[in-house]
């Protein structure tokens, strides 16, 4: 395969994606569609219906959730379990500069997983892993 586009090589730096082969996150990228933000738009709002996953390509943004907030630069992403799960946003995630998006929706990628079932077995197995992460670190707090 010659050069790949630019959305493959941040697709590969999500830790979601970053074990695929170049042909897997080639067919990612092809079904994701590039969206812009004006500085002060909301790119998700908290509870809303948004199933999808944004990879920031440039620009910078706020995620608040709850009462805790950090910034999200070009390569970094949300959304990864609204694109699995389909479920309501749990954050507000506003650009606070000028921000390019790929974005991935529900739509589309579960009919990407129904073809290419290596690349469902491999997101389940990096699924577990955060969820085993996230357990150890609860029971990692409750000894505290």
């Amino acid at each position: 395969m010659d050069e790949l586009p630019a959305e493959v090589e941040v697709l590969r730096r999500i830790p979601f994606f970053e074990d695929l082969t170049s042909e897997d996150l080639l067919r990612i990228a092809r079904i994701g569609r590039r969206r812009t933000f004006a500085a002060g738009e909301d790119i998700v709002t908290r509870g809303a219906d948004d199933p999808g996953l944004y990879v920031l390509l440039s620009g910078r943004a706020l995620v608040e959730a709850g009462r805790r907030t950090h910034e999200l630069k070009p390569g970094d992403f949300l959304g990864e379990m609204a694109l699995l799960a389909g479920r309501p946003r749990t954050a507000t995630v506003t650009a606070t500069e000028p921000v390019e998006a790929l974005v991935v929706t529900t739509m589309y990628f579960r009919p990407f997983l129904i073809a290419n079932p290596s690349v469902a077995v491999h997101l389940l197995e990096v699924v577990a892993e955060r969820l085993r992460n996230l357990q150890d670190e609860l029971e990692r707090g409750d000894e505290r």
